[in-house]
C-alpha cells in the first residue's frame, strides 16, 4: 500500500529518477533494527518492477541515532519519502522538523506518530488498511496529494499540548 500511496503525491514526478524511499529504525534497537529491515526487504518486493510517475523506487535504511545525522544521511541519499519504524515514536516530532526542511514525504505506522507532526500513517482496522492523513504536516512537506488519495483517507489532527 505504501508504494500506491507514494503515487499519490504528484510532486514524485518531479524528481530525477530513480525515486528514494528510506527506512529508518532506532540504532541499537533490536526491535526497531528487525522491523526496518523486514519492512525494507518487503518494500523491495512490493516495488520491483514498479515505477511511480516513470520512475524506479529504490529503498535503502538508515539507523537513526539523531536528527543531524538523519539529515545528512537524507540528503546524501537524496530520499523523497522516509518510513519512520517502531522505535522511533519519541522522536517523531525532531524527525518531522527534518522532513520539513528537506521536503521529503514522512510517513508512519501508528495514528500516534502522525498527531506528533509526520505526514501519513498507514494502519490496519481488522483485515482493512486504513490511511491516515494530517493535511498541515504533508503541506509542510511540500507534498502534492491528490484529492483521490484524500478521498481513501482519514484526515488526523495534529495533538493538541495541554495547557
Amino acid at each position: 500500500m505504501l508504494v500506491r500511496v507514494l503515487a499519490y503525491d504528484r510532486r514524485m514526478g518531479q524528481h530525477p529518477p530513480p525515486l528514494i524511499l528510506a527506512v529508518a529504525h532506532r540504532q541499537g534497537d533490536a526491535t526497531s533494527e528487525s522491523q526496518g529491515r523486514e519492512f525494507s526487504n518487503a518494500l523491495e518486493l512490493a516495488a520491483r518492477g514498479r515505477v511511480i510517475s516513470g520512475r524506479p523506487l529504490h529503498v535503502v535504511r538508515i539507523g537513526f541515532s539523531d536528527s543531524n545525522q538523519l539529515q545528512t544521511e537524507l540528503s546524501e541519499k537524496h530520499a523523497v519519502a522516509l518510513y519512520v519504524c517502531e522505535g522511533l515514536e519519541s522522536e517523531s516530532e525532531r524527525i518531522a522538523q527534518v522532513t520539513r526542511r528537506l521536503s521529503v514525504l514522512s510517513i508512519a505506522g501508528h495514528e500516534k506518530q502522525i498527531t506528533q507532526g509526520l505526514a501519513i500513517g498507514l494502519e490496519r482496522q481488522g483485515n482493512t488498511p486504513v490511511i491516515l492523513i494530517h493535511l498541515s504536516a504533508a503541506r509542510a512537506e511540500g507534498a502534492d496529494l491528490d484529492a483521490g488519495l484524500l478521498s481513501l483517507s482519514r484526515l488526523v489532527e495534529p495533538r493538541q499540548e495541554e495547557p
